[in-house]
């Protein structure tokens, strides 16, 4: 069980990583997209269509691969005030039943994202001529990573009672 919780962890490691540098470069891009926006806007007096829905949809995948390496890293939401003043081991429970609901909210998101991004295969976004779809598929993708991430700290939680392996003892968010 453990051989299997170090194999999830490096993976899942690899994927928040993954996640975060799509993120990066997603926001790089809604950056860059919304200045040519603005500069077609105000100096060439001519705003490219593309330009607002392309930033909307990049925004998509900013949001939802930080939010999954953020669960990995446990910075979703919680019980973290009610833990805080319980006995340990009513505590320890509130940790996996946050990291339950958490999976479970992960995988209605990919389960409903997946169903809305069937249900506009046929459409096309008429600013960006791309396929309907597109617009869902940081849902569906996002809400696979948070399932998959709660996953693995509900393994970690029976195998050691720890977080997962790989997280970075100092992270760079903080709750102050």
């Amino acid at each position: 069980m453990r051989a299997l919780h170090r194999g999830v962890g490096a993976a899942c490691a690899v994927l928040a990583r993954g996640a975060i540098l799509l993120a990066g470069v997603a926001m790089v891009a809604m950056v860059a997209i919304v200045a040519w926006g603005v500069f077609g806007r105000f100096v060439l007096n001519d705003t490219p269509a593309w330009a607002e829905a392309s930033a909307l949809l990049l925004l998509a995948w900013v949001i939802l691969g930080a939010a999954a390496a953020g669960v990995r890293e446990g910075f979703h939401m919680g019980f973290d005030t009610l833990r805080d003043v319980l006995p340990a081991p009513l505590g320890r429970l509130f940790k996996v039943l946050s990291d339950l609901v958490v999976t479970l909210f992960g995988l209605a998101m990919a389960f409903h994202g997946g169903d809305l991004a069937l249900g506009v295969w046929e459409a096309t976004l008429p600013t960006l001529g791309l396929p309907g779809t597109v617009e869902y598929l940081p849902l569906v993708l996002g809400g696979a990573l948070i399932a998959l991430f709660g996953l693995e700290r509900l393994l970690a939680h029976a195998v050691t009672g720890a977080p997962p392996a790989g997280l970075p003892e100092h992270t760079l968010l903080t709750d102050a």
